[in-house]
């Protein structure tokens, strides 16, 4: 599965690459809204673990533009700034998962392995379903 962390915290995404990288995900990063954007269009990513505050866009308002590139791109946010507001805006955007941080190890990896799983699952139910046209 790969993965694109989208964070402006050089240290939450050092710590979170290594930990990817252990349990066999690959992934690429970009500190900011726009790098991210360019990188998303130009590759196939399955999952976005977004930061909601980044120095020139804050990640609700990049949450429509990931999916009108890939509509079905499942997106992990993360903030460090939580509110009821700000967790009712970004659910409201089709996320499959709000985090506060600090991220906790623990549950990413329980989020990553059921995506992946969801991932194999969808894709062999539609290659299936393929052999029958």
């Amino acid at each position: 599965m790969k993965v694109l962390i989208v964070e402006d915290d050089s240290q939450v995404t050092s710590y979170i690459t290594k930990i990817l990288d252990r349990w066999g995900y690959s992934s690429q990063s970009a500190p900011t809204g726009k790098e991210a954007l360019q990188l998303f269009s130009k590759k196939d990513f399955d999952l976005i673990l977004l930061d909601i505050m980044l120095p020139d866009y804050k990640g609700y308002d990049l949450i429509p533009k990931f999916k009108n590139i890939h509509a079905e791109v499942n997106i992990i946010t993360m903030t460090g700034h939580n509110s009821r507001e700000l967790e009712k805006k970004v659910r409201g955007q089709g996320i499959i998962y709000y985090m506060v941080k600090p991220v906790e190890t623990k549950n990413l990896k329980l989020l990553l392995d059921h995506i992946k799983k969801n991932t194999i699952d969808n894709n062999l139910y539609h290659k299936n379903s393929m052999q029958y046209f």
